[in-house]
């Protein structure tokens, strides 16, 4: 394994999508902020004293990695790792004496690593532009924690999915297809399911009266709204989807942390375990 691990990593430090990744959450992570400080500014009009806006919360670009970071990894891990199949590495490890669970895990952890990186460039890169325009974060540092500790394991999460695919299917642009189209349809699910998760249980609606004046009517049920038992399946299946989590980290409104871990290690000891299985009695031939 460790003979694994160090030729994976010394290919990663070579790698150009790896490199690429890092730098677009550099970007990013310069971006945000600036592009937040920007809109407060346009908002309060001409502001000649950094003083006078306060505190505006770097806490509402610092977590925005979150929106984006199982696209890069689900890029960068199906190329990374389909290139083993396209250059014939993997049977090479495998003729060598390395055994598949070895390589398969060698992979995973190199893959999780470098997406950790890129996130960690986000975050380094936004708290540096972000702490002098922005000020402090207004929350606790244990909320600061929890987020960045579970939106880890989200990460780990599409790691894992994503490694499971890619080593159990032989074609790199395949694999690529399914990783991106994958991430894809689980983030257009998760923004569905908030959307019906978030409809208000009454809807206020307003007349007017013979003076013009504007009356609010009594508030009726909304049709929408979802109850019971089909309200814990929509909140379980979007707890349960990495994309949803990065919605709510994101936007830090989860409100049970320790369910979200406990779904994000599931996802991983599950596809991890899973893989390892399958790519054992892949022909790689």
């Amino acid at each position: 394994m460790t003979k694994l691990l160090s030729a994976n990593f010394l290919r990663l430090w070579k790698n150009k999508t790896f490199w690429v990744s890092a730098i677009i959450c550099v970007a990013s992570g310069v971006l945000a902020p600036l592009g937040e400080f920007r809109a407060v500014v346009s908002m309060n009009g001409r502001v000649t004293d950094l003083g006078e806006l306060g505190n505006l919360a770097l806490l509402e670009v610092f977590f925005g990695y979150a929106s984006f970071i199982g696209i890069l990894a689900g890029a960068f891990i199906s190329l990374f790792l389909g290139t083993e199949y396209s250059d014939g590495t993997i049977r090479n490890k495998v003729m060598a004496g390395h055994s598949r669970v070895a390589i398969y895990f060698a992979n995973l952890i190199v893959g999780f690593t470098a997406s950790l990186v890129c996130m960690a460039a986000y975050m380094a890169s936004c708290l540096a532009v972000g702490a002098p325009l922005l000020g402090w974060f207004s929350k606790p540092a244990s909320l600061i924690l929890t987020t960045i500790f579970g939106s880890a394991l989200m990460l780990a999460a599409f790691c894992a999915i994503f490694t499971f695919v890619t080593m159990n299917v032989s074609r790199k642009s395949t694999s690529v297809v399914i990783c991106l189209l994958g991430v894809f349809i689980m983030l257009f699910l998760a923004i569905y399911l908030y959307a019906r998760l978030d409809e208000p249980e009454f809807i206020q609606d307003y007349s007017f009266s013979v003076g013009g004046e504007i009356l609010p009517m009594e508030p009726e049920p909304n049709p929408q709204y979802l109850r019971g038992m089909e309200r814990k399946v929509y909140q379980f299946i979007f707890d349960l989807l990495p994309t949803g989590q990065s919605i709510q980290y994101n936007g830090l409104i989860f409100t049970d942390p320790v369910r979200l871990m406990v779904m994000s290690l599931a996802l991983f000891v599950g596809f991890s375990g899973a893989g390892a299985a399958l790519f054992r009695r892949k022909d790689l031939k």
